[in-house]
């Protein structure tokens, strides 16, 4: 997009290997990052998801994140 900082493949793959080593797309805090629960908590969250909507079906067992206000207080302090 325009203004980005991490613009080619090579820029964003280091980024978000950075990013899985250190849990922060361990969305739901659960110790286990997937794409059907985290991925899809990240996706729903940047279309506008709130609420329920946003955390129905999508968070893990053994969540430390388990409603929707903490998962949104979460994405939210990692935008930008």
């Amino acid at each position: 997009g325009a203004g980005c900082t991490r613009c080619t493949a090579a820029a964003i793959e280091p980024y978000l290997a950075q990013c899985e080593a250190a849990k922060t797309t361990d969305i739901d805090g659960n110790g286990v990052v997937t794409a059907l629960g985290d991925g899809l908590l990240t996706i729903r969250y940047e279309f506008g998801f709130r609420g329920a909507t946003l955390i129905t079906g999508a968070v893990g067992a053994g969540c430390t994140r388990c409603t929707a206000a903490a998962i949104e207080s979460y994405l939210g302090g990692l935008m930008p």
